[in-house]
């Protein structure tokens, strides 16, 4: 494929879930061709609009280093319903090229009947030993600057889960205070063999955006918020693929809408022949 137009990536830039709508409508060989061409920042966020079926039909024909590129910069959940969805021999050499605590965690979660919030759990969700001080949890979350829950997540030194601090509370409280000062210790955490149903209809997230998962032992896994528990229940219906277009038409019909010139532009940004006849009309 030759290089794409700056517009495309544009559009891929700004657009994402219009996107996944289109590229869930191509062949997968097709889409996955395009991804090759596209910088991991921008493609990220695009899969992560997919359903995880045409994300992984996507992924079937890309190196397994590109897919594991995409795990690492998606959401969690997003990354591990993908990887869900791969056959176990793709799977595994996609984990293979991950760094090994994360693949680690990976399948982990890949143990869980998908119907449980264990499958959904985001482990990498921020969580902080309650005998921190203030100005450590605050330090964490600067490392953060795209965490935008209600909570940070709190542990023992067993890794038990132990309460919430509220990310506002770290804002007004004096840098030297112990975090245990501050918890929310009211919220109850989800079991990770709960199902999904159940989660959703939790009381505790009139208390957070982020609610704590736990094992059997009281062990903190991670947590899920409210976006992840509504993906699992409603997630994107996948689009039956098509190769009777190319993947700069089906890009360039997302952007009708916008107007003849626009699509002109495209046209001529991306060399097609309909442009280049175009130009040698009469006038």
């Amino acid at each position: 494929m030759a290089e794409l137009p700056e517009l495309t990536l544009t559009f891929l830039q700004r657009q994402p879930a219009s996107a996944a709508r289109t590229l869930e409508s191509l062949a997968p060989q097709d889409a996955a061709e395009l991804l090759r061409h596209v910088p991991t920042r921008i493609s990220a966020p695009v899969v992560g609009a997919m359903s995880s079926v045409g994300a992984s039909r996507c992924a079937l024909h890309l190196p397994a280093s590109v897919t594991a590129a995409l795990c690492e910069a998606l959401p969690w959940a997003d990354a591990a319903a993908l990887l869900r969805q791969l056959e176990p021999q793709r799977r595994d050499a996609v984990l293979g090229q991950l760094p090994t605590s994360m693949a680690r965690k990976f399948r982990r979660s890949l143990d869980y009947v998908e119907s449980t919030i264990g499958a959904w759990v985001e482990m990498d969700a921020p969580a902080i030993v309650e005998d921190r001080t203030v100005s450590e949890a605050t330090r964490l979350l600067a490392q953060l600057p795209e965490f935008a829950e209600s909570h940070l997540l709190l542990t023992n030194h067993a890794q038990q889960y132990t309460g919430l601090v509220p990310v506002a509370a770290l804002l007004r409280a004096s840098p030297t205070i112990g975090l245990a000062a501050i918890a929310e210790l009211t919220c109850r955490p989800a079991r990770d063999t709960a199902s999904i149903a159940s989660v959703a209809a939790s009381a505790s997230w009139q208390i957070t955006t982020l609610l704590p998962v736990v094992n059997h032992r009281g062990e903190l896994l991670g947590g899920i918020t409210r976006r992840t528990v509504a993906r699992a229940l409603h997630g994107p219906a996948p689009v039956e693929p098509t190769s009777r277009h190319s993947v700069l038409a089906h890009l360039l019909g997302a952007y009708l809408v916008a107007g003849e010139g626009l699509l002109r532009l495209m046209l001529q940004g991306a060399g097609s022949p309909r442009a280049e006849s175009a130009s040698r009309e009469p006038q």
